[in-house]
């Protein structure tokens, strides 16, 4: 206030001198006193507009509406921040707590909404964990995430309960169903069978679903060159020494007349995949050799 009514002196002075200076050169100093009454005039008109503009500026008075644990509350408060605000309405706000807009926000209109959301303990079940965290989030995934569990996806189930203080130790109960996860068609054809080629037999014979049997046998050379031949990557070791690409295929070799490059083939250790071929498939055209880590046991 003391600003504006220093502003307002300053200008009634600046205003009148120039008021006096137009004044004298219009009436040749013929009117001293109308002159005088016009400057006088206009000057307290002036400084009681600006001084009554500074205390209407300075005495805005705004509607704040506080959401708060699904109360309303309505104020009336010169405040010019959301902190002010709550201090006016006698809110209390926790460390915890969050506050829309921001606690050190501005208010902007004469009309404005303030939502608290207020921490509490929640216990989320998913499956068989159970995870209890304190927290101000609201969504399913935020208590997820604030209770560092896996990311909900929009195939899962959520739902919302009151909690126990006594049995669940929270106010609040999320639990969450996850979605059963895709299940891959070639996962059970790429697993080795029961009757899959071992170290020990070295060879055997394998019949696959269509009735054609193949002889089959192992070998242990690095397969860095031919891995590049059906769209490139690396390739693995499987548990159960399998070299297999990355896909999962097992690497083969086999006669390309009957079975071309990267064709997919069956064999009794999962599906495979044909990336070589040896001077065996002379003698056994449907004949496959297999890729394993049998011999050298190098990881390669």
């Amino acid at each position: 206030m003391k600003r504006y009514k220093k502003f307002s002196k300053k200008v009634v002075k600046k205003v009148s001198k120039r008021l006096r200076k137009f004044v004298r050169q219009k009436t040749k100093k013929k009117y001293p006193v109308i002159a005088l009454a016009v400057i006088g005039t206009i000057g307290i008109a002036l400084a009681g507009y600006i001084y009554n503009s500074g205390t209407h500026a300075a005495k805005t008075s705004r509607l704040v509406t506080f959401h708060d644990r699904g109360e309303n509350r309505v104020i009336l408060t010169h405040a010019k921040s959301v902190k002010n605000a709550l201090k006016d309405a006698g809110i209390t706000i926790a460390p915890q707590d969050v506050v829309e807009p921001a606690i050190g926000s501005e208010l902007l209109s004469t009309d404005s909404a303030v939502i608290i959301y207020r921490s509490r303990p929640v216990l989320v079940i998913d499956g068989s964990l159970r995870q209890k965290v304190v927290t101000p989030a609201q969504s399913p995934n935020e208590i997820a995430t604030a209770a560092g569990i896996a990311a909900i996806s929009d195939k899962d189930k959520t739902t919302f309960r009151e909690g126990s203080l006594v049995n669940d130790e929270a106010s609040q109960v999320l639990t969450i169903e996850r979605a059963a996860p895709p299940v891959d068609p070639l996962a059970n054809l790429l697993k080795p069978t029961a009757n899959a080629l071992t170290i020990s037999k070295g060879a055997q014979l394998f019949t696959d679903s269509s009735g054609v049997a193949h002889r089959e046998t192992y070998y242990d050379l690095p397969m860095n060159i031919v891995i590049g031949a059906c769209g490139g990557g690396d390739y693995s070791i499987r548990y159960d020494g399998a070299k297999i690409d990355k896909d999962g295929y097992v690497l083969v070799a086999a006669g390309y007349q009957a079975y071309p490059r990267c064709s997919v083939v069956e064999t009794s250790m999962g599906l495979g995949k044909v990336y070589d071929t040896g001077g065996f498939a002379l003698r056994y055209p449907h004949g496959f050799d297999l890729a394993t880590d049998w011999t050298n046991n190098n990881g390669r």
